[in-house]
């Protein structure tokens, strides 16, 4: 049987798949998605999921049907995906239920289906009583089409914004800590590091993966080639891992054989960064990371974390002392924090003097609010390379320059998104000569000297340039009336937790 363009085009003079746009494609599937009432049985994340399976399978097929030496071996059995055009109804739950665990078991004698493994871990098939939207999924909108035709920027584009699209579904992830960051705002951070395919980055906190789709950005402008292992992340949340393995797959061009982007696992366990791929020849040398900003203490493992500078932190504070402690000595970080990690007493304080003292802390940029969906978390990100111990034994943070991009600047991620030419100001300051020691005072930038900063009470890094805030930046009326209810209904859960414990 031939697969694709052909009698299952469900539009009148297609385009060429060359010519698709991430819009296109993305208008498609939610097209599909709205106008099958029987479908919405799933979340919108849960669609997700399905079109990451489906993009995988075909991708992995047509790849393989390539000419001669151009021709890639599947990851999948060879076949999968003729098979699964051909059925329906419970054979079709039956046959794409096998190919999930099959997929998603780990074989290590196997490495090129590690990848797969990842996005297929603890996958759910489609409901059994809706197999006949499955069928048309797969013969309708998929079987029919070229996707390997597509430019991988947009089919990578398409795939980011439908996750983006979820974003209410995401909203019922928010007590593992999931959280949407804007995307320009990574591409400042990979901007502001000055990346280069030299560099190895690692994210412990992955997300969807829209840092190290960032970062390999920044990487690919180079004109060199990316190295498969030049980007590295982990995360906790098996969905999230397999969104954000597939979004990385997609918008960086990379082989489904490859090593995986992504890894299950809690980075906060071990000693060591998440990319165990990243050996001695190759230590990660660069961090980007927004963790979970989930308030209450976290005990780590004494006997596993005897190196942590506070054996008893929330997770933001526990995600900067992790990377502060394990990366290597010369490598750069931007780490988000709320504010509570900058004036917090007890661990938070402790890990505040310690970075100081043992990495030059030189930026903090307290980012606008709004920016985050469904929240009012006041974010920061502090920038801060882990550098060699000076012969004095002097504190390594000479200076701080802290870069307010919050005050008179509220943002909301649908009426008023964050874009890359909000950030321009942030980059032409930090940036400052081309070797950073130009840096000019301004009403937005200042600089701390780092024993100032130190001989400050538990070192509060609660600081501000020059300009005055005012009741703009909490935002409107009904945001600050939001964040409220948001924090009540919190506390209502905590107080029912503690209420069903008493006798």
């Amino acid at each position: 049987m031939a697969h694709g363009r052909g009698s299952g085009s469900t539009e009148i003079d297609e385009p060429s798949e060359r010519a698709w746009t991430a819009q296109r494609i993305v208008n498609r599937w939610w097209k599909f998605y709205d106008g099958k009432p029987s479908v919405k049985a799933l979340t919108r994340l849960q669609f997700a999921e399905h079109i990451a399976y489906l993009l995988f399978l075909k991708l992995d097929y047509e790849r393989a049907q390539r000419p001669g030496r151009f021709a890639a071996k599947p990851v999948a059995t060879a076949g999968t995906w003729p098979a699964l055009v051909l059925l329906g109804g419970e054979d079709l739950h039956t046959r794409l239920t096998r190919i999930m665990d099959d997929l998603g078991a780990p074989n290590p004698s196997d490495p090129r289906r590690e990848t797969a493994s990842v996005l297929f871990h603890d996958a759910q098939p489609w409901p059994v009583d809706r197999m006949s939207e499955l069928r048309e999924l797969i013969v309708d909108e998929f079987d029919p089409y070229r996707w390997i035709q597509i430019p991988y920027e947009e089919l990578g584009q398409a795939f980011s914004q439908l996750l983006a699209d979820c974003r209410e579904d995401l909203l019922t992830k928010r007590q593992t800590g999931q959280i949407l960051t804007p995307p320009p705002l990574f591409d400042a951070i990979a901007e502001a590091l000055d990346l280069t395919p030299d560099d190895r980055v690692v994210d412990p906190a992955a997300g969807i993966g829209s840092s190290l789709i960032a970062a390999h950005r920044k990487m690919a402008r180079d004109g060199r080639r990316v190295d498969a292992e030049a980007i590295a992340a982990a995360d906790i949340d098996p969905q999230m891992c397999r969104f954000a393995t597939m979004n990385v797959l997609l918008n960086t061009g990379r082989l489904f054989s490859e090593v995986p982007p992504v890894q299950r696992a809690d980075s906060l366990k071990t000693k060591y960064l998440n990319a165990r791929r990243l050996d001695r020849d190759m230590a990660a040398s660069v961090a980007i990371c927004n963790p979970p900003f989930k308030s209450g203490d976290v005990v780590p493992d004494v006997e596993q974390r005897d190196d942590f500078w506070a054996q008893k932190a929330d997770l933001p504070t526990n995600f900067l002392q992790h990377l502060a402690i394990t990366l290597p000595r010369g490598a750069r970080a931007a780490v988000f924090v709320p504010d509570g990690v900058l004036f917090g007493n007890g661990a938070a304080a402790t890990v505040r003097q310690a970075l100081l003292k043992n990495c030059d802390v030189h930026t903090l940029m307290r980012l606008p609010t709004g920016i985050f969906h469904g929240t009012n978390s006041k974010s920061n990100i502090l920038f801060f390379t882990k550098s060699v111990p000076r012969p004095d034994d002097e504190p390594l943070t000479r200076e701080l320059w802290v870069y307010d991009a919050r005050t008179d600047n509220h943002h909301t991620d649908t009426g008023r998104p964050l874009t890359k030419g909000d950030l321009d100001d942030f980059l032409l300051a930090y940036r400052g000569g081309s070797d950073g020691t130009g840096r000019i005072e301004s009403d937005r930038f200042r600089r701390y000297s780092g024993k100032e900063l130190l001989d400050r009470p538990r070192a509060d890094l609660n600081l501000w340039a020059h300009v005055t805030a005012d009741l703009d930046e909490f935002g409107s009326p009904r945001d600050i009336a939001l964040a409220i209810a948001a924090q009540l209904d919190e506390a209502g859960q905590r107080f029912r937790t503690v209420a069903e414990t008493l006798a």
